[in-house]
């Protein structure tokens, strides 16, 4: 193609350096690391996407953190400006893959950092509304041996999926392989972040942590691990709609459908306190994971089928599971009627015995088969002079105890004297059968007392 070079007009002065000509798009701090598998089962964990990105600039996870990470924190996680002392977060480093504020600290100035706006989605942030703290993260690392050995041998990026961190999951999505928290070389327990963290390598012993394996396992770890992945999946369509409300609705549907509003019933059938249902279902509490996972296992749904309300419980509850999982309706037992004045004669007969003799109040109610709040309550006399009783023949014991103890210390204290060495606390100590008296007030009286006289004979 022929160009007419007269008919091209050169740039002005002007427009050659006007900035609005040459839009400089905004460059970010840190290296704009791409997270992987967002919007999958497989999605990163933020603890991995930390051990990453620091490789990726070629330092430590503890210079990173302490350098360039921890300035910009709004809230003191590290107490230290330095990579020293950074074991006490270390050790709670499982809390920036959850939704907590030390995950959604980092999670904003990580996105500062790499100019990203998808961090989020490596924790569980979306679902802070829906889930509770206790019991959700593990605290050690636990990872797939053969997911390890596949991305190794295929040179795929090495990673730790979110899933993986999540206490309930004991299985590989994708393999059906237990987890493994433990090093098959140091048998050490891992941290999710260390000074030196390598993804794949232990941060103790730097051995490679993948290998080969045929392991298979039960039915109900792998829906778990499958019905979690599908949630994390979903969590940017999820995100905006999942509120403590929504919980409760799908609880009011599911016993609607189930055991028609019968309450007690449908926490009998998940063997759930009623009590601690009731709360659920009424939105005062919120339900762990575990707990959410079982009943939906129990119901033949998936988590995500659950959260949505996409409830059509009437075609999955057939006659036979429902004969299954009946509501045990046991009838109370009828009240034990209290043979006093038997228990009266045996409290006095107690009462009589010898002081060294005497039980305690509990003791004697359990062998009476009867509550202690009942004997206190028909028997409150007699129950007070047992008990004074015995509190005089201990307070006698002790009593004649540190006597015995002070006489001891007297006669150490001459018997060292006696080979000419000085009676020093932890020599007395030696050489009294209860050096443990020491912590009374009386017995440390009587050994300055005694040394004192010493000294002054000397």
């Amino acid at each position: 193609m022929d160009i007419n070079v007269m008919q091209i007009k050169p740039y002005a002065n002007d427009d050659l350096w006007s900035p609005e000509k040459f839009l400089m798009p905004p460059r970010s701090c840190l290296h704009h690391l791409e997270p992987i598998g967002v919007g999958t089962q497989m999605v990163e964990s933020l603890t991995s996407y930390v051990t990453r990105l620091a490789h990726s600039h070629g330092v430590f996870v503890s210079t990173l953190l302490s350098r360039i990470i921890n300035p910009l924190l709004q809230r003191t996680f590290i107490k230290n400006s330095t990579s020293r002392r950074l074991e006490p977060f270390f050790n709670c480093s499982h809390a920036l893959n959850g939704y907590g504020t030390i995950a959604t600290d980092f999670v904003e100035v990580l996105n500062q950092l790499t100019l990203s706006n998808k961090l989020e989605f490596l924790t569980l942030i979306p679902f802070t509304n829906i889930l509770v703290t206790k019991g959700l993260l593990r605290r050690y690392k636990a990872w797939c041996p053969i997911c390890y050995q596949q991305w190794k041998q295929n040179q795929q990026v090495i990673y730790d999926p979110l899933l993986w961190s999540l206490n309930d999951v004991k299985v590989c999505l994708i393999h059906q392989h237990p987890l493994v928290q433990n090093c098959p070389y140091c048998h050490r327990l891992l941290l999710w972040l260390n000074w030196k963290s390598s993804l794949g390598y232990c941060s103790q012993c730097s051995q490679w942590l993948g290998r080969s394996s045929n392991t298979s396992v039960v039915t109900q770890e792998r829906w778990i691990a499958e019905t979690l992945g599908e949630l994390i999946a979903n969590t940017e369509q999820l995100s905006s709609v999942l509120t403590q409300e929504h919980i409760q609705k799908s609880f009011i549907n599911a016993v609607h459908q189930v055991t028609e509003d019968n309450i007690a019933a449908f926490a009998a059938m998940h063997k759930i306190p009623k009590n601690t249902f009731w709360g659920w279902y009424s939105g005062k509490n919120r339900p762990p994971l575990s707990a959410l996972v079982q009943i939906c296992y129990n119901l033949r749904i998936s988590l995500l089928q659950f959260l949505a309300q996409d409830l059509n419980l009437s075609s999955i509850y057939d006659r036979n599971l429902k004969l299954e999982m009946q509501y045990p309706k046991n009838r109370r037992s009828s009240a034990r009627t209290l043979d006093l004045n038997h228990l009266e004669n045996t409290l006095s007969i107690i009462l009589s015995q010898a002081e060294e003799t005497l039980p305690t109040i509990t003791e004697i109610a359990k062998q009476l088969k009867v509550n202690r709040r009942v004997l206190s309550k028909h028997f409150p006399e007699l129950c007070h002079q047992i008990v004074t009783k015995r509190r005089s023949y201990i307070r006698m014991c002790h009593l004649a105890a540190i006597k015995q103890c002070c006489q001891e210390i007297k006669e150490a204290i001459a018997s060292l004297r006696q080979l000419g060495e000085y009676p020093t606390e932890s020599r007395v100590c030696e050489l009294i059968s209860n050096p443990g008296y020491f912590r009374y007030q009386k017995v440390r009286l009587l050994y300055k007392q005694e040394i004192q006289s010493t000294l002054s004979r000397l």
